[in-house]
This record gives structure tokens, sequence and C-alpha cells, in this order.
């Protein structure tokens, strides 16, 4: 198995395949190319950080997704 590191922005929508096992599609746009990625297996464990809008709506500043190396699975 191959582990890469890949530094780009969510460029569809992400989409909940399964949750038994949970399952989540979206895809990865790089600089130097589109990757189909997978969320398998449990789900990574993100930090948070936001405030709530006038639809007690929660808006995302900033977030930290941990161990991803481990929950992240690139399809070339």
């Amino acid at each position: 198995m191959e582990y890469v590191s890949l530094k780009g922005t969510i460029n569809s929508a992400v989409k909940v395949i399964s949750f038994t096992p949970y399952l989540v599609r979206f895809e990865l746009k790089t600089a130097e190319q589109n990757y189909n990625c997978l969320v398998a297996k449990d789900a990574a464990p993100i930090s948070i950080f936001g405030h709530f809008n006038k639809r007690k709506q929660l808006i995302v500043d900033k977030y930290h997704v941990k161990n991803v190396i481990q929950k992240l699975s690139v399809v070339r």
C-alpha cells in the first residue's frame, strides 16, 4: 500500500455512500491533478471552529482533520 500526502481543495459534493461500513466519497483537486477519494472504515477525528448564524446553522471558519493518512484512501 502506498501512502501519499496531498494538499488541495474539495472539488465536488461530499457524498456519504454508506454508514455501515462508513464510506464517504469526494474529489480532491491539487495543482497537478484531480483525485477520486474515499474515506473508509471509521470516520476521521475532526476539530471544527466556527460560529452560529441567525438560523442556528454552524458556520465553519476553520477545521483540522487528525490522522488523515491512516483514514484516507486515494483511488487513481
